[in-house]
């Protein structure tokens, strides 16, 4: 013995059918960070020194009311992020934990995006890795920041 499916549907039970349609999804504007420095975690925060105090090397310069602070990248490689591992740790939601890696070789830096949210920005536009160089101007999410060489 077989059963079979009802050759026409009721009426009743056929879903009305809608002719609105839904607002296309735009992402939100991000207002950029420009006084960044107040974002560090503690133990990044006391590690900056001010920029006539600062010895030949690499950095990261963040911003605080038209004061300059420089963070030291003491590694060939720098986790940047929220998270506990990070190096460089940015107390912000709109980073990631893990938001991007530094990589210096030689004469070269290179900067990494980890699969970031809300994506990491070199003078403008968005990068998945980049050579970067003195005064460049990285942003991650909302947080802004300047790659700085002193020599």
């Amino acid at each position: 013995m077989t059963t079979r499916a009802p050759l026409h549907r009721p009426e009743h039970t056929v879903a009305p059918s809608r002719k609105a349609e839904t607002a296309p999804l735009e992402a939100g504007a991000t207002e950029p960070i420009l006084d960044s420095f107040a974002l560090l975690e503690h133990r990044t925060r006391s590690r900056a020194i001010s920029r006539h105090l600062a010895p030949f090397g690499h950095y990261l310069a963040f911003a605080d009311n038209g004061t300059e602070w420089l963070v030291p990248l003491d590694a060939k490689v720098t986790h940047i992020g929220r998270g506990l591992t990070s190096d460089v740790r940015i107390e912000e939601q709109r980073v990631s934990r893990s938001h991007a890696i530094l990589v210096r070789h030689g004469h070269t830096t290179r900067l990494l995006d980890n699969r970031s949210a809300n994506g990491t920005f070199v003078n403008g536009r968005q990068v998945i890795a980049a050579n970067i160089a003195d005064g460049d101007v990285i942003r991650l999410g909302p947080v802004v920041m300047t790659y700085v060489q002193v020599v």
